[in-house]
């Protein structure tokens, strides 16, 4: 027998239709997983949203910090006024021409000010933390893309061979047939095996290009669409234990980050309610030039102005009393979302444990099922066995190789999937 193809192969080279050249395949590299990654993260359309979502954020803080600088406006302006006296029956005219700076500060709100920057500056942490949770999403996604194509290009090659034998099966149940040794019925088996192997074939070349395609979406690129693959199938592990994952999830998952910072809003908002009942102090100045006529005269006023509100219908409570809310369902967020972090933890492990042993139960059938198939192969050559066994066993080391390579396919994802949930 051959040796199978989907044993360890260094570099998987796939072709579709011809694409543009790419810089990465100048030199007639193939793409690794760290460079789909890379390029993922790099131009994905999902990056650049959030990227532009942290800016806007980053702005609203600057607006929250625009409080604490004082304002200052210039004016200048002419007025012609007249007006009639009844007493004296007549009329007066009235010019005025002014020109004059002001400037306003709030000298202290006692905490409001303070509590919008705090919060608005949790919200920007909120917002990184979410850029970086949707940096991991797309990096996972293109990794399962990329183990998807290998996956993929695996299953090729088992089709291939198989319909490469069963080509040959087919013409040797012919040259039995044509030398009286075997029945027609061997030729007819023969070629319906032939057939369904064909039609296997087309629908392994079909998932590829779609793999292939999905793998570029992934990645944000639209091409080249005859890149290659450095085969790295069920290569990864990450060391461990189950403990040692949790915490370290807890540590770094952006998105319990995010829901921390989201709660440290909340009590930031919290805090710039309760500040609605405590006054404020403000200051306001001006200096200019103003008369009714030429020359203008110079004028300045200053006004420093404590105001304390006394009722306001209620408006307060309520604010303290939705802040108080709102906080409360920030930290319940928090708790739920630490729990499902965990969870996600252990179903990543236990599904990383599960495919590691299925692919060693997998790898062990397939070892069998090559000893039948060359069992069955053998006794048929000799006229010991019939077209039903040869089939057969054809059939079961095709199925064989298939499931070995999804149960591959399935611990690299897996390995993916626990990192992704550890926040690595």
């Amino acid at each position: 027998m051959p040796t199978r193809i989907i044993a360890s192969i260094a570099v998987v080279t796939l072709t579709l239709l011809s694409g543009s050249n790419s810089p990465c395949l100048a030199d007639n590299t193939a793409w690794s997983i760290d460079e789909v990654v890379r390029i993922a993260v790099a131009g994905h359309p999902l990056v650049s949203q959030v990227d532009a979502e942290i800016l806007a954020a980053g702005a609203r803080k600057g607006q929250a910090e625009s409080a604490y600088y004082p304002s200052v406006g210039i004016a200048t302006g002419y007025t012609r006024y007249r007006s009639f006296n009844p007493v004296s029956h007549g009329s007066s005219t009235v010019n005025s021409e002014y020109l004059q700076g002001t400037m306003s500060l709030t000298i202290t709100d006692f905490g409001r000010t303070g509590a919008a920057v705090d919060r608005a500056d949790a919200l920007l942490s909120s917002v990184k933390e979410t850029g970086k949770s949707i940096r991991a999403d797309v990096e996972f996604a293109a990794k399962a893309g990329y183990y998807n194509v290998l996956r993929a290009q695996r299953v090729l090659d088992v089709s291939r061979e198989t319909a490469r034998q069963r080509e040959s099966l087919l013409r040797q149940a012919q040259a039995y047939y044509g030398a009286g040794i075997r029945a027609r019925i061997d030729v007819a088996r023969a070629e319906a095996n032939l057939f369904q192997a064909r039609a296997e074939l087309t629908a392994a070349e079909n998932d590829l290009q779609v793999a292939r395609i999905t793998l570029l979406n992934r990645m944000g690129i639209e091409g080249p669409r005859d890149f290659q693959l450095k085969d790295t199938l069920a290569n990864e592990t990450y060391p461990g234990t189950l403990q040692e994952w949790i915490k370290e999830a807890e540590a770094g998952r952006p998105e319990l980050r995010a829901f921390l910072e989201r709660e440290r809003a909340a009590e930031m908002a919290l805090r710039a309610a309760r500040a609605g009942y405590r006054p404020i102090l403000t200051g306001t100045g001006g200096y200019g030039y103003a008369a009714d006529e030429f020359p203008l005269q110079e004028n300045f006023n200053v006004t420093v102005q404590l105001s304390f509100p006394v009722f306001s219908g209620f408006i307060t409570r309520q604010q303290v009393a939705e802040a108080q809310a709102q906080l409360s369902a920030a930290r319940f967020a928090v708790t739920d979302y630490r729990r499902l972090v965990r969870l996600q933890v252990e179903q990543a492990a236990l599904a990383v444990r599960s495919s590691r042993e299925q692919s060693d139960a997998r790898r062990k059938e397939r070892e069998a099922s090559g000893e039948n198939l060359r069992l069955a192969t053998g006794r048929y050559e000799v006229g010991a066995g019939d077209i039903i066994e040869m089939i057969d066993a054809q059939v079961q080391m095709s199925r064989s190789d298939t499931q070995y390579i999804d149960t591959l396919y399935g611990y690299s994802v897996s390995v993916a999937a626990l990192q992704r949930a550890i926040g690595k």
